[in-house]
């Protein structure tokens, strides 16, 4: 049955019903089927396909945005269903899409995961400039920052804002992930970690956090 749900919810959001999806994630958590099996066995297929039709022409920036509203609002839905019983903070993490890169969906799941595990989570949005990093490290002196791109050029962006970081000494842990990353270039832009999907950047948080 959860295989069907499933099935369901990857077709639904492949054909941007938001209604419809969001009854068949209703369904779901009334079944028992957690939140994070709903976004890594019943979502991220959809949104990889997604990301691989942008990247070949046949999908435009509306169908982009079109899917980053609608897993605004199924996150909206989960959310209740992932926050910790624990009130006190896991920690304090500061989250941006790096500069030049409009990017939002894979950010925003990581976001709802970290809140869920008891994180405070500053979003910084979209085509966050270096600078900003900085000056929100600075004012929210943050237990980690995280970085993400969609796109190429955002590799390089990430060691500008890492270095910039590094030589004004903040001395936050640095996690990057995106479609761009990959583990051996988050070590040359000199992260402290990298993530593949938002379930493995939650487990290195917490190892982030525990240090």
């Amino acid at each position: 049955m959860s295989k069907t749900l499933f099935t369901a919810m990857s077709e639904q959001l492949l054909a941007f019903n938001e209604e419809d999806l969001l009854k068949v994630i209703e369904k779901a958590l009334s079944q028992g089927i957690t939140p994070a099996d709903i976004i890594e066995s019943g979502l991220s297929p959809a949104l990889e396909t997604i990301g691989e039709k942008f990247e070949a022409g046949e999908f435009f920036l509306p169908e982009l945005i079109f899917s980053g509203q609608i897993m605004k609002n199924v996150l909206e839905k989960i959310r209740p269903h992932m926050i910790s019983e624990d009130n006190k903070s896991s920690g304090r993490v500061i989250m941006g899409t790096v500069e030049g890169d409009i990017h939002h969906i894979g950010k925003n799941i990581f976001i709802s995961v970290l809140e869920g595990d008891g994180y405070e989570v500053y979003d910084l949005g979209e085509d966050t400039p270096p600078a900003t990093f900085l000056e929100k490290a600075k004012e929210l002196n943050p237990d980690i920052i995280g970085m993400s791109s969609l796109i190429s050029t955002g590799v390089s962006k990430m060691a500008e804002t890492i270095s910039l970081l590094k030589d004004n000494g903040i001395k936050a842990d640095i996690i990057v992930g995106g479609a761009a990353v990959t583990e051996k270039n988050a070590t040359l832009v000199g992260a402290d970690g990298y993530a593949f999907d938002a379930w493995q950047g939650l487990r290195i948080v917490r190892q982030m956090s525990a240090k």
